[in-house]
């Protein structure tokens, strides 16, 4: 798909998002226990929201391109079409924040070429006021405003990089499938670690430069595709934690500001220092 085609397309994501935004914004605060259900465990929730967000999302990026497959989290039944480019979308990434009326939340949209390869991505957090958008090859934006990954943070030196992760929602499984292995040994090392609850917005804003890396396991494709991308295109990296090329649903996910942090992080990981 040619770069004047992306573009395009793109002030399209970008409205959707908006308009799968101002619906949630409507809902906010306003949901009773009867609009909410649990998925994989009981702390695993969605809701009318989820729902009705994502039903306009198939709309209008069908409106976009309708040769296009559609993968949404509320309708996931474990494969993806057989189509050369495919929506792969959060309705409403971090839930239980939303429900629990805290602001950090998102809509997360990425249109993917087969592979699974992002070529364009928009994460808007309504509540935040912000829509972060990038396209393959031409950039990341913060609402309007080119991004850089932070080079530095405040303070100088790796030890004071600001880093977020995050938890899976299959808590009865063992101690290091939860992440608590890994949270001991990052925070031994990096005290500034942020549990925001949406990898999404997590993922932006490392791209925008206000944390410098994120790790996080079992990620599904919606929670990464958008923005995996964001950092790529603004000059950060997105690999595996052992090593090796991210795709969007590989499970877990290393992403850092600068190789050096890569490194360190992935060491820390490992049990290195």
């Amino acid at each position: 798909m040619r770069a004047s085609e992306l573009s395009r397309l793109l002030d399209g994501v970008v409205d959707a998002a908006h308009a799968a935004g101002e619906l949630l914004a409507g809902h906010f605060g306003r949901l009773g226990a009867s609009h909410i259900r649990a998925k994989s465990s009981p702390v695993d929730l969605a809701s009318r929201a989820d729902d009705e967000a994502e039903h306009l999302l198939v709309r209008k990026l069908g409106s976009l391109l309708p040769e296009a497959g559609f993968v949404g989290e509320e309708s996931a039944d474990g494969g993806f079409p057989a189509t050369a480019h495919c929506w792969v979308v959060d309705p409403l990434d971090g839930t239980s924040n939303y429900l629990a009326g805290l602001p950090i939340w998102s809509v997360s949209i990425a249109l993917c070429s087969e592979g699974l390869t992002p070529l364009l991505a928009v994460v808007h957090a309504p509540l935040l006021g912000l829509t972060w958008t990038g396209r393959r090859g031409g950039g990341a934006w913060a609402s309007g405003r080119r991004m850089h990954v932070r080079r530095d943070p405040p303070g100088g030196g790796l030890g004071n990089a600001m880093i977020a992760t995050g938890f899976p929602y299959d808590v009865q499984v063992s101690r290091r499938g939860t992440n608590i292995g890994y949270f001991a040994r990052m925070q031994r090392h990096f005290h500034k670690i942020r549990r925001l609850g949406s990898a999404a917005i997590d993922l932006a804003y490392v791209a925008q430069g206000v944390l410098d890396g994120m790790w996080e396991l079992k990620l599904m494709p919606w929670d990464t595709a958008a923005g995996a991308l964001l950092i790529r295109e603004a000059g950060g990296m997105v690999e595996r934690i052992r090593g090796g090329a991210y795709t969007p649903g590989d499970g877990d996910l290393l992403a850092a500001a600068t190789p050096e942090l890569l490194a360190l992080m992935r060491s820390v990981l490992a049990g290195g220092r």
